[in-house]
């Protein structure tokens, strides 16, 4: 389940082709995988440990089957985790919170501002009266059908 990513791969390895191609020590890009460790940081114990191919959405499969082994093997379930912001994303939070009531301890991923030619969250006007938002130069964001909470 960690490995599971609909994310299509820019390389695949010949040998390998479950490696992932990552740039990720920002030097030359290689061939890896990544381990995952579900630590009790209380005592200090690796409760599990899940192999993933080296990208976010892998990693953050890996934690979610490494929590749900370790309730179902061990009967143990964390009541807050921490992690890093590659954790905050929304669907890790809704099944965290939602599906396992663990409270996280974990930065939110904030794609508010950005920098990659896409219009930032500021570029948008709410229309109060029109129940939308405008850009600046006065065109209607189009309605997603998606409903989130």
């Amino acid at each position: 389940m960690g490995c599971a990513t609909d994310v299509v791969p820019k390389f695949v390895a010949p040998s390998d082709p479950a490696a992932q191609w990552t740039g990720a020590l920002r030097n030359a890009a290689f061939f890896a995988y990544a381990d995952n460790y579900l630590i009790d940081i209380k005592f200090g114990i690796i409760m599990d440990v899940e192999a993933s191919r080296a990208i976010r959405q892998s990693e953050v499969g890996a934690s979610q089957t490494m929590i749900e082994r370790t309730e179902k093997t061990f009967g143990i379930k964390p009541d807050w985790l921490v992690a890093d912001t590659a954790y905050g994303a929304a669907q890790n939070l809704h099944f965290l919170v939602d599906v396992k009531g663990i409270a996280p301890h974990i930065p939110v991923i904030d794609k508010s501002q950005r920098d990659d030619g896409t219009f930032s969250r500021d570029d948008f006007i709410y229309d109060e009266a029109r129940d939308q938002y405008v850009c600046r130069s006065g065109k209607i964001l189009p309605r997603t059908r998606t409903t989130r909470r």
